[in-house]
């Protein structure tokens, strides 16, 4: 059985002597954006909010990320498993939770044993597109460029689903008329075989 997914990532841009950022415990977040660092400007937020709108109306999967000024001591994927579960979040949502420092930041994400997407494919998305973004500092693209990622997956896999469709209703055409020539056939040949005088 698959477990729910933790995975976490730590990259310091630069080691600094700046002022340790207060930690924030695991707390309980809605769908969309949580900025309780600041991090994300008022201009930039709101792409970032009509991404996750899409990609739930789209897409039927909720994406949330939060954004503190730290995660303690806490690992980042075990502050969003935390987090998560206090949110009461199920097989549809993923959360990305990022602790944004003064040259730093750390983030995790987490996601339901159900949830839609594999998790190979989730951590690449991850890893691909969010992290080189909060290396930037982008945040806002962060969230927009894995938001536009997981609807390119969903999209895929109905792609080959359909795809596979066609394929598998020829493929039991030709099995079903196949068993049905030979019942026809071994038919043919016993009424012929019972029909000759003894």
């Amino acid at each position: 059985m698959r477990r729910p997914v933790i995975v976490l990532g730590v990259l310091a841009l630069v080691l600094s002597s700046a002022g340790t950022a207060s930690a924030e415990p695991p707390l309980e977040v809605g769908a969309g954006i949580t900025d309780l660092a600041g991090a994300l400007g008022t201009g930039t937020v709101a792409a970032a909010e009509r991404a996750v709108e899409d990609l739930a109306a789209e897409d039927g999967l909720v994406l949330s990320a939060v954004f503190v000024p730290s995660f303690g001591d806490a690992e980042p994927g075990a502050w969003a498993r935390d987090s998560a579960r206090l949110s009461g979040f199920d097989e549809d949502d993923l959360l990305l939770a990022v602790a944004v420092g003064e040259e730093t930041f750390e983030y995790g994400f987490w996601v339901d044993e159900d949830f839609p997407l594999s998790d190979v494919d989730v951590e690449r998305a991850v890893i691909a597109e969010v992290e080189p973004r909060l290396a930037a500092r982008d945040r806002s693209g962060a969230v927009v460029a894995l938001a536009e990622q997981l609807g390119g997956l969903v999209a895929a896999e109905e792609e080959a689903a359909a795809a596979a469709g066609p394929w598998s209703a020829r493929t039991t055409i030709l099995v079903v008329g196949g068993v049905a020539a030979v019942l026809l056939v071994a038919h043919l040949l016993s009424r012929r075989r019972s029909s000759i005088p003894s």
